[in-house]
């Protein structure tokens, strides 16, 4: 016999009764869905018990593997702890780890009761949610969901999502420039020359990511990835999000983006806007600048690989994400760790939902073929004196948080790497010059030329000289011009 999984559907009972009665019949005479899902509706489902309605309907969540949530415009009823029904039910499932399916009617939420604004957007801060107009449209949101579901445990098979071939794509849609760069990187990564055979043999004999399907050349979601410069017009869950919070919690935005293009090129943007929003101090330790970024971005950068390879695309409603708050980096991707994967023992394990990614990215040598990622992440966070990376998995979804230094910054100053401290006197610096950028470097001191005189008992043509070689170094800019002219460190 087939398991049966069990769906509990939530909602409040008189607004949304037309579409709870629609799910369970459409779940119930599907032909494939009802093999291998029984739907609970807590008013017509429930037999009479000696039991409160509550611990009626919070045990029947303990005994379901999926809460379905559909939400209108009203709350529902608080009880004394000031929570709905179907809040406290979402709750329960959190709780239990219980899979969640979130559907909400209508795209505006001005109309709604305050209450559910608020449970929205709290919702909306931990899972991806659907907003449907129709109910066919609902139907098939969750018909993609539960099929998602099945596939993700090995229920019902189809071909890897890499392999397969979007029916409207064509080779025309492959940009040969980029296969060139990424030739150009491969015969780099591995000594190598490159390929003296046309581009399309490549990809067809060496890569095996084009098929000829009736005598047409058609190409893989893989090779959309990889070499299509708007591959989101045809797996548009591909695209990368990426927040910057202020302060340590999903409350409020300083920066957001939605990353799309090839694989390559989404990568060396996530990298400019990790750059961009965290810190790097810098300091002078004798006679050396080192610069003290506030994360190994390699760490990071082997995070985001990880999730873009790993990832589940059959949740085609789920980007990998990536959110830095003041405390700490988030890189989160849709679908937990294959069945049979340890997340306390992940060192040194290999396994994967797409093969034929993972071997693009050995091609270049941006992953390695041993498991090997996770030892990096850790040896790279160590070296930089932070701890190693934590990996849980929220709800559906596997994450790896880094955590930063926070205001420690400048205590990673020994865990620098050479490429990163600059031998000032190799730079033609005299100890002048040297001290005068540790005051600014280092105490955040601003210097004019008569504090320079004064400091070093020099004339004004010698301070002159020195902070105009200074700054032709790039090592500081004035601010303010005219006998009001003041210097601080680039």
């Amino acid at each position: 016999m087939m398991k049966q999984y069990r769906i509990f559907v939530s909602s409040v009972q008189k607004e949304l009764k037309e579409e709870r009665d629609a799910v369970k019949d459409y779940v119930e005479h599907d032909a494939l869905l009802k093999k291998y899902f029984d739907v609970f509706v807590f008013e017509e489902d429930a037999p009479a018990r000696d039991k409160t309605a509550e611990q009626k309907y919070l045990s029947e969540v303990d005994k379901s593997d999926i809460y379905l949530g559909i939400l209108g415009s009203e709350y529902g009823n608080p009880g004394s702890d000031g929570l709905s029904p179907v809040e406290r039910e979402f709750r329960r499932a959190t709780d239990k780890d219980i899979e969640r399916l979130i559907y909400i009617r209508g795209v505006e939420d001005a109309g709604r009761e305050k209450e559910m604004r608020a449970f929205i957007k709290k919702i909306s801060k931990a899972l991806i949610r659907k907003r449907y107009k129709e109910s066919e449209d609902l139907l098939k949101y969750i018909n993609e969901s539960l099929l998602d579901f099945l596939e993700e445990r090995g229920n019902i098979g189809f071909d890897p999502f890499d392999s397969r071939f979007p029916s409207d794509a064509s080779y025309e849609d492959i940009d040969e420039y980029l296969v060139k760069d990424f030739l150009e990187n491969r015969a780099k990564k591995q000594s190598v020359r490159l390929p003296e055979i046309p581009i399309k043999d490549f990809l067809l004999k060496t890569l095996k990511i084009i098929k000829e399907k009736d005598s047409v050349l058609r190409p893989t979601n893989a090779a959309l990835l990889f070499f299509c410069d708007h591959p989101q017009e045809y797996i548009d869950q591909s695209s990368i999000k990426v927040a910057r919070f202020r302060g340590n919690t999903r409350i409020e935005f300083l920066d957001s983006q939605e990353i799309s293009g090839d694989i390559y090129k989404m990568l060396k943007n996530v990298e400019n806007f990790v750059k961009r929003n965290t810190r790097l101090a810098g300091k002078i330790v004798e006679f050396k600048r080192v610069d003290i970024p506030e994360y190994p971005y390699e760490a990071i950068r082997e995070a985001v690989i990880n999730s873009v390879a790993h990832r589940n695309y059959s949740r085609r409603g789920a980007n990998v994400q990536l959110d830095i708050f003041d405390d700490r980096i988030e890189v989160t991707n849709p679908g937990k760790l294959l069945p049979g994967l340890d997340i306390s023992n992940l060192e040194g394990v290999h396994e994967t939902r797409n093969k034929i990614i993972c071997g693009i990215f050995h091609e270049t040598k941006d992953m390695e073929k041993f498991g090997t990622g996770i030892s990096k992440m850790n040896r790279l966070m160590k070296e930089h004196g932070l701890n190693p990376p934590v990996f849980s998995q929220p709800g559906n979804f596997f994450r790896v948080t880094f955590h930063g230094p926070g205001d420690k910054i400048l205590d990673l100053v020994s865990s620098v790497p050479e490429e990163r401290q600059t031998d000032l006197k190799e730079l033609g610096l005299n100890e002048r010059q040297i001290e005068a950028l540790r005051l600014m470097v280092n105490e955040k001191e601003s210097i004019t030329n008569r504090k320079y005189c004064q400091i070093f008992q020099v004339s004004r043509n010698t301070a002159y000289l020195d902070l105009s070689d200074l700054i032709q170094k790039n090592l500081i800019f004035p601010k303010k011009r005219g006998r009001s002219a003041f210097y601080i460190a680039n």
